[in-house]
């Protein structure tokens, strides 16, 4: 919606230098104000107002699954975040499907996690897999999240990103269905990459 508006208008006027480049919180007083409203499935990448991608059944499953399976096993050394956004840098405040947070009394009732406050990221991805590889991972290693997985719905795996350096991770694995994944924070807990998709055999 606001991303193809951006677009149609570079391509008409040519003027791509002269769109405005949101801050985070020039990004909150739209939402504040009413012109963006709490249902409306964008979010703020360097500057743009992107439209994501509807929220497919797959997903919708994968996300409360993970949900169910991390609060059970990290209840009082963590908060589990679902959907909600975090302040990731002066210009960028994405939605993440899930996000495991240092503990802390008032659960962030004040301002918005920030990337220090973040243990791990973890992207559930269907149609957008190379939107989150490209564009999302890229930003997270540039504001040092230290972990990252992403959950790729198409090929049934797992690619898990750490040791971020400049817009980049220094390791990425890729785990197939039967393996098993530990948060890097979290060593004693397992998950396969099967019960993450629901299909642990």
């Amino acid at each position: 919606m606001i991303k193809a508006a951006e677009d149609t208008l570079k391509a008409d006027l040519n003027i791509g230098a002269m769109l405005h480049r949101f801050a985070v919180d020039e990004y909150q007083l739209l939402g504040e104000k009413g012109i963006l409203h709490e249902d409306e499935r964008v979010e703020l990448l360097d500057g743009r107002i992107v439209d994501m991608t509807p929220i497919g059944i797959k997903h919708a499953s994968v996300v409360n699954r993970l949900n169910n399976l991390l609060s059970e096993k990290l209840k009082g050394r963590a908060i589990v975040s679902v959907q909600n956004p975090i302040d990731l840098n002066e210009y960028s405040e994405p939605q993440l499907d899930i996000t495991i947070l240092k503990p802390r009394p008032d659960f962030y009732s004040e301002k918005h996690p920030k990337p220090q406050d973040v243990l791990l990221v973890i992207e559930i991805a269907d149609a957008s897999v190379e939107y989150d590889r490209s564009l999302k991972i890229p930003l997270y290693a540039k504001a040092l999240i230290q972990e990252v997985w992403l959950v790729n719905l198409q090929e049934d795996t797992i690619e898990i990103y750490h040791s971020p350096s400049g817009d980049r991770y220094g390791v990425m694995v890729r785990l197939l269905f039967k393996q098993t994944v530990s948060p890097r924070g979290f060593p004693d807990l397992t998950l396969s990459v099967g019960e993450i998709l629901g299909k642990d055999k």
